[in-house]
């Protein structure tokens, strides 16, 4: 990685400060700052449930982005302005 992708990363991440936090905590498990992770099979269970925890987050901030590119700005006051979401009469009403 040159040092101009490397800082475009760092920029990157620091727009997401969640993920990364994920990062920093998934570099943590991989170094073994906590000294707990002694064997594979908890280097291994440690490192998934670390990778589904920044997935979730992901997805999360994907969707959150997502859905607020595709919703319109609400303006205090307006109401929404469109079809009436009528069934029609009710059963018990008389007919005519």
């Amino acid at each position: 990685m040159s040092s101009e992708e490397t800082l475009a990363l760092v920029t990157r991440l620091q727009r997401h400060p969640q993920l990364q936090a994920q990062v920093a905590a998934l570099l943590d498990e991989v170094e073994n700052r906590a000294g707990a992770l002694n064997t594979g099979d908890a280097a291994e269970d440690a490192i998934v449930e670390r990778m589904r925890q920044f997935g979730r987050q992901a997805l999360t901030q994907w969707a959150e982005q997502r859905h607020a590119a595709v919703q319109p700005e609400r303006t205090p006051g307006l109401r929404h302005v469109g079809k009436k979401n009528s069934a029609g009469r009710p059963p018990s009403a008389p007919l005519g």
